[in-house]
């Protein structure tokens, strides 16, 4: 510690240590000081503190509450933020393959219909097909985002801590 404000300070609230000690011994300015700090200190000490009213817990309790609430709302959210991000992450990592295999199964389907059937049935039949699987895949992924959301309100609710 080596600020006349810190050594005074230490001096004031009766934490000196070594360093301040030190200091005030070798500073004109704290030397000076010191006398009207010790006053200041025994002042202090001399004051109770001051009791507050009973009615001041409960009228900070009711103004902080809102901002209380949001903030541990905030903070859950946070600490539940890493699982959601894992769902999502594991949710949405195999659309590529699931894409690349559909339209590997479409064309597949496709070759396979037309060595059979007319061409225009087959071409029905295969559209059909590759729109029920875009459907499928719209309404899979597109319940991602709910259900990811469902999942962190029930971790907010059971209280979940990130570790």
């Amino acid at each position: 510690m080596t600020g006349c404000e810190d050594a005074l300070v230490a001096f004031l609230l009766d934490q000196v240590d070594a360093a301040a000690v030190d200091h005030i011994r070798t500073c004109p300015r704290c030397r000076a000081e010191q006398p009207a700090v010790r006053a200041l200190a025994v002042r202090l000490a001399a004051d109770p503190a001051p009791t507050p009213p009973p009615t001041l817990a409960p009228r900070v309790l009711a103004a902080a509450g809102p901002l209380l609430v949001r903030n541990a709302q905030g903070a859950a959210w946070r600490a539940a933020w890493p699982a959601v991000a894992r769902a999502l992450a594991a949710a949405l990592i195999p659309l590529p393959a699931i894409l690349v295999f559909d339209v590997a199964l479409v064309r597949a389907i496709y070759s396979l219909l037309g060595a059979v059937l007319p061409h225009g049935l087959s071409l029905y039949l295969v559209v059909n097909h590759a729109a029920l699987l875009a459907l499928l895949l719209t309404l899979t992924y597109g319940a991602v985002p709910f259900l990811a959301a469902r999942q962190a309100r029930l971790l907010l609710q059971d209280g979940y801590r990130h570790g």
